[in-house]
């Protein structure tokens, strides 16, 4: 006998979605769903001619990304073996379609149907049963009638999630809530039905009672808005993305129901509290996420509010290790900034002093395309002033850490990686920007200061319903290093980051990397650099992404030794919910050296290396070492080498501060991916004894030993600041 979940979990689950239409309910007469009679369109399976009119949807495994081909269905022949004789094999009627094997599924591509709906909202349910694998309900819009899955990216799209509502014989009911029929004016192209992309061959899944209902409400319009107006202007649905209000189910996904969400913030409190090896962020966690989490599972109405708040909670741990995940939007609404990129402005950004307009830190374009899709170019040196009429700091520190996949460990390195994905943030989260424009060797005042105000949102609204302008300039992604220190040619990617060096101008060699992913490569190239002894080196590792602990192990062996010795223990918690116990560096601190248990030392993710070479090839060589946007291997390498004889570091502010290991998490929801979490924290001392008083080390980022900031003035002359510190440094003598 079919039965649903218990009353307390349907009617949890029908607080998905309230503003529509009944949909079908479970009949005790005849043991199956009845269908709701106030739907647009049913799916019921029951004869192959139904289906007549559909497409066969099928995902096409030889594209370089998940695209998917269709083939109209037109004779009930083709599809009659695929449906199911009854029994337990139907969920309503007699007969489901079964689906999934080699790929395949089905899509809906009526424009009749959609050109239905587009005046108001409406939503999508179906019933299916996983055999192997689930299926994924998919609605997609765009302004292309072909473009589903195709080899375009998506206008935009939803994918449905499942409500909670299930039956005793392994029956789910899926839902995507209520939609609009349009998004910017753009129709709904498609609703898809297929299996896990990554699914087997023989897997498969039983699909039945689909329907398509209206749902009450009003569609959200693109209003002007901003990321401080969107509750007032767009509406607790809507999030503001382009300077222009859209619904927040196509930005963040579905708003699960109130027992999902309930769920989902107990996890990450958990994950926030117990498990994260930071313990400076652990206690974040309790401060912050733990309370924050339930208050938004209870209060939250839409899923900018939900998954956006969460996603602000996890950020606010502050450990760059630590992420929340993101949902798989592949399209121009993704909601959160990965990478920095040029954008909509045609430029990126940087740190500096601006010591032509009172001093201070500010930034400001360190290089810029000739043609923007704002039709207004930017120029080296030009200063952010304002956005949205705000201190652009203060802007950033707001709206930040609500869209970014992750925050730096230690506050005071917010600068750096925030300037590198200024451009993209600005692109997608403001309205207008004002920026200061200097005449190069002036004081900046009268004629020789400029204001310049964009409008970005109207650029950015008009590329995505629009298009890319003619002749505007390809976008590029965007670094700290204001010059690069070596010339970078173009080389085949091993795998391993790129080392590359060359001469210096003051007869140092200059060495440029990004992180400390490798092992033979960069290893080799490593010890090609230092196994000679070089006199004196300037290492640029201003945008580090970090890499493995054995690749800064091989490094540090080769620059510093037993005469200054000094070195790391890295582990995970000593108990999930207590504070760590008196054993735990007893326990796992011969983890650092051979003598350690290796299924004891697997167990608490405990590692570490002291320096061990009496004459290291590279210890005498005098090193001016450069940060900006640098975490994890490029915390550790820095803080190993900190306060070595002949060693500088020179950067604009501290590194992120994110010592340990990252764990990959599943993900917590339908249609996300994983997040990640920092499993361990380390400690610092010249031998392991002092290691027992030492402190945990996450949260407190690398300080410099040389504070260096790319002046204004200097960029203007297109010089680099920290290079020209660094450089004299080298060649002075002095300590």
């Amino acid at each position: 006998m079919k039965r649903l979940g218990v009353a307390s979990g349907l009617l949890a689950a029908l607080a998905l979605s309230p503003r529509a239409q009944a949909r079908g309910e479970l009949d005790p007469g005849t043991n199956g769903l009845r269908l709701s009679k106030d739907s647009v369109r049913t799916y019921d399976f029951e004869r192959a001619e139904s289906v007549v009119g559909l497409q066969r949807a099928a995902w096409l495994k030889s594209a370089s990304f998940p695209q998917v081909e269709r083939t109209p269905i037109v004779n009930a022949a083709d599809v009659a073996p695929l449906l199911t004789g009854g029994g337990e094999d139907a969920v309503e009627g007699s007969h489901a379609i079964r689906l999934g094997k080699d790929g395949a599924g089905l899509a809906i591509v009526d424009a009749s149907l959609f050109a239905e709906l587009a005046g108001g909202r409406f939503e999508v349910t179906l019933w299916a049963r996983a055999d192997g694998t689930a299926p994924q309900l998919s609605v997609l819009y765009d302004r292309d009638p072909e473009n589903v899955f195709g080899a375009s990216a998506q206008f935009a799209s939803v994918r449905g999630v499942r409500t909670g509502r299930e039956t005793s014989d392994g029956w789910a009911e899926y839902s995507t809530g209520p939609l609009d029929g349009l998004v910017w004016g753009v129709p709904v192209r498609g609703i898809v039905v297929l299996p896990s992309y990554y699914a087997e061959g023989e897997q498969s899944f039983l699909l039945d009672a689909l329907e398509i209902r209206k749902a009450e409400g009003a569609p959200v319009a693109p209003l002007a808005c901003t990321e401080q107006t969107a509750l007032a202007v767009c509406g607790a649905d809507g999030d503001c993305m382009y300077g222009h209000c859209v619904p927040s189910t196509v930005t963040w996904g579905v708003l699960p129901s109130l027992s999902q969400r309930r769920e989902i913030a107990e996890r990450w409190i958990q994950f926030g509290t117990r498990l994260i090896g930071d313990r400076n962020a652990s206690q974040h966690g309790e401060k912050l996420l733990k309370p924050g989490a339930r208050m938004l599972a209870e209060t939250a109405t839409s899923s900018r509010q939900f998954f956006g708040g969460l996603n602000r909670l996890v950020n606010l741990l502050r450990d760059n290790h630590t992420s929340f995940g993101s949902p798989a939007n592949y399209t121009s609404f993704a909601p959160q900034v990965h990478e920095g990129a040029s954008s909509v402005l045609g430029a990126c950004f940087g740190v500096v002093d601006k010591d032509l307009l009172g001093g201070g830190l500010a930034y400001a374009v360190f290089r810029a395309t000739d043609v923007p899709a704002t039709g207004v170019p930017l120029k080296r040196g030009d200063v952010l002033f304002a956005i949205d009429g705000r201190d652009p700091k203060e802007w950033v520190d707001e709206v930040w850490p609500q869209v970014a996949s992750t925050l730096p460990n230690d506050p005071a390195s917010d600068w750096g990686p925030s300037a590198n994905s200024l451009s993209r943030l600005i692109t997608t989260r403001a309205s207008a920007v004002t920026f200061v424009r200097c005449a190069p060797g002036t004081s900046c005042t009268g004629a020789s200061r400029t204001s310049i105000t964009i409008d970005v949102a109207s650029a950015a609204y008009q590329l995505i319903t629009g298009g890319v302008p003619a002749k505007t300039s390809p976008s590029f992604y965007c670094s700290q290093r204001f010059l690069d220190s070596v010339t970078v040619a173009p080389q085949a990617d091993n795998g391993e980051d790129p080392v590359t060096t060359m001469p210096g101008s003051a007869g140092e060699t200059r060495v440029q990397f990004d992180g400390f992913v490798g092992e033979k490569s960069w290893q080799a190239s490593m010890t090609g650099i230092f196994g000679s002894g070089p006199a004196r080196v300037l290492m640029d590792a201003r945008m580090g992404h970090g890499g493995y602990y054995t690749t800064v192990e091989h490094l540090f062996h080769l620059l510093r030794g037993k005469s200054e010795p000094i070195g790391v223990v890295s582990m995970g918690r000593g108990t999930y919910d207590l504070a760590d116990p008196p054993w735990l560096l007893q326990r796992f601190g011969t983890c650092s050296d051979a003598r350690g248990d290796m299924w004891s030392c697997f167990q608490g993710n405990a590692n570490g290396f002291f320096a061990k070479e009496a004459s290291p090839p590279g210890a005498a060589t005098r090193i001016a070492w450069l940060n900006t946007y640098d975490v994890s291997a490029n915390d550790f390498m820095p803080r190993l080498l900190k306060g070595r004889t002949g060693i500088k570091i020179f950067a604009p502010h501290p590194t992120s501060g994110a010592f340990g290991a990252i764990s990959s998490l599943p993900a917590l929801w339908t249609g996300w991916s994983g997040g990640s979490l920092q499993v361990q924290d380390a400690r610092f001392a010249s031998d392991l004894a002092g290691a027992s008083s030492a402190r945990w080390e996450s949260g407190h980022g690398v300080e410099p030993d040389v504070l260096v900031v790319e002046k204004l003035s200097d960029a203007l002359a297109g010089v680099d600041t920290i290079v020209e510190a660094a450089t004299a440094w080298l060649a002075s003598g002095n300590p």
